[in-house]
């Protein structure tokens, strides 16, 4: 290693109270006298092999000869000898299976690797080493890894469309197919119309902050109290008074926190993929209350399944959880039930975040989604409304629905940590070519600079997947699976899934942002 160096303790991405055991796979930090571009740290992998009374471990370090996901070569023309003639490994986009992969990858390594060793030992097959800087790692210095390999199976079995059959172009009339023509809400309707067809479009969400009164420091609370006096006395919701005469299917579900910045949240909408329309509660719902026969709580109807949110949810090609900075997703109920239903029905979840720059330098960004997820999600402790006062009507019935399951709280916290191990997985991406016309060192990575993102991304998959029990709560669906055909086929690849059935992740292989 490049002397003098030290472990860091704790490292940039250790979580206090987490657990290691023997065959975890692991990232050490160290820091020293390195280049600028690293911050003056450097991470390496290995595989614990002991585990010593002092808190400290015996790792072997990887040489990375396999890791065609995420090394630093990939797809760079970098040549051995520095003259720009040879080329990096290939970007692998039509490889799914993680041993194609590795194998491919493992010859380009043995002929094209900058570093000579790495070269020997792919040649050799070994793809480990007992470094004597590695004999006695202290547990602060490590946080654990995915192995980008494997991911957990749901821990519930989805609704008559598997997770993977919910795409862009599922429609509503084979919604209605699988739920009826009304999609069983049995909620109020705003002009005959359900609230499938409560969308508003990312522009005008973006054109709110245009109306006359709002002020770019307004909570999504602020922005509903200036919208009512718009829709007020018109039984339409704010979306569908914008809409009325072509309303909007609502193609993707928006999961929000109501106490953060509305700026914040239409500019974390901005940065996914998805172009709409959405279903925003604060927009969809007529928040007026002044029409008797079309309160909030008529709006709901009495079961939370066949009220909007689930309704919505049917019918939709995705849901979008946003993070803000201000407001904590995971502490506020609705969010979390909302999360757990989408599964339930085969729905693809994301995630979008709006960040802070709190000091110059990428390791300085406030990152919402990692920050509020670093902790285990705690549904049980989680409110709806003021959580400085009683429990409201809603909060009364999602709980009440949730302990109707066997899992309870539990299973609603697991398929919320699942939710996270997916959507960091996707976020696992090359980074680009990092070496340069200098030889790769055989263990140690990079830093900061290029590796702080992909860092993350790997440390908040395996904590997720540590989250779940593996032993937790298998649960149906409650909506028409005895109706389906292919139930018989889900129960099957379930028992294959709790027989330790093992599972690749579809990645996508794009360039890091952060490159």
């Amino acid at each position: 290693f490049p002397l003098p160096f030290q472990f860091s303790c704790p490292s940039r991405y250790h979580t206090k109270g987490q657990q290691f055991n023997i065959g975890d796979l692991v990232w050490y930090e160290i820091k020293g006298s390195f280049d600028i571009h690293s911050k003056g740290i450097q991470w390496g992998e290995g595989v614990i092999k002991s585990v010593h009374s002092d808190n400290t471990y015996t790792l072997a370090g990887k040489t990375w000869a396999y890791d065609h996901c995420t090394h630093p070569l990939l797809g760079s023309t970098l040549s051995t000898n520095g003259n720009g003639n040879g080329n990096g490994p290939p970007l692998y986009m039509n490889i799914s299976d993680f041993r194609t992969g590795r194998d491919i990858y493992r010859k380009w390594a043995q002929n094209h690797h900058p570093n000579m060793y790495v070269r020997r030992y792919a040649l050799s097959g070994i793809d480990e080493i007992m470094h004597p800087s590695l004999s006695k790692v202290p547990g602060e210095a490590m946080f654990k890894v995915w192995d980008r390999a494997s991911l957990p199976p749901r821990p519930i079995i989805g609704s008559s469309l598997q997770f993977e059959q919910r795409t862009k172009s599922f429609n509503i009339e084979e919604a209605r197919k699988l739920y009826g023509e009304n999609l069983e809400f049995e909620g109020q309707k705003q002009k005959d119309l359900g609230p499938e067809f409560w969308g508003i479009t990312y522009e005008q969400l973006l054109e709110v902050q245009t109306l006359n009164g709002y002020n770019t420091e307004m909570s999504m609370h602020d922005v509903v109290n200036m919208i009512k006096l718009m829709t007020k006395g018109t039984g339409m919701g704010y979306a569908l008074f914008l809409n009325s005469y072509k309303p909007l299917r609502a193609k993707q579900m928006v999961s929000h926190a109501w106490g953060e910045r509305y700026s914040d949240f239409v500019n974390a909408l901005k940065d996914q993929a998805d172009t709409g329309p959405f279903w925003v509660c604060a927009f969809a719902i007529y928040q007026n209350e002044d029409i008797p026969n079309l309160t909030i709580t008529k709006q709901l109807g009495n079961d939370f399944l066949r009220g909007p949110f689930a309704t919505v949810l049917k019918q939709a090609t995705g849901m979008i959880a946003v993070f803000t900075p201000a407001a904590d997703i995971y502490t506020r109920l609705w969010c979390v039930f909302e999360m757990f239903v989408a599964v339930q029905y085969g729905v693809p979840v994301t995630f979008t975040g709006f960040n802070q720059q709190v000091r110059s330098g990428i390791e300085n960004i406030y990152d919402a989604i990692y920050e509020h997820g670093r902790e285990r999600c705690n549904s049980k402790v989680a409110r709806c409304g003021n959580p400085n006062a009683t429990m409201n009507n809603d909060e009364i019935k999602i709980r009440k629905h949730i302990e109707s399951y066997s899992g309870k709280f539990d299973i609603i916290d697991s398929v919320v940590e699942w939710c996270k191990a997916i959507y960091h997985s996707r976020e696992v991406k090359p980074i680009g070519a990092a070496f340069k016309n200098e030889p790769a060192h055989i263990l140690l990575l990079g830093g900061i600079g290029r590796f702080d993102y992909l860092a993350k991304s790997l440390s908040s998959v395996a904590l997720a997947i540590d989250r779940i029990p593996m032993d937790d709560h298998i649960i149906k669906s409650p909506n028409r699976l005895e109706e389906i055909a292919s139930i018989q086929q889900n129960e099957e690849q379930s028992e294959e899934v709790l027989k330790g059935k093992s599972y690749c992740c579809n990645r996508q292989t794009l360039h890091c942002m952060l490159m």
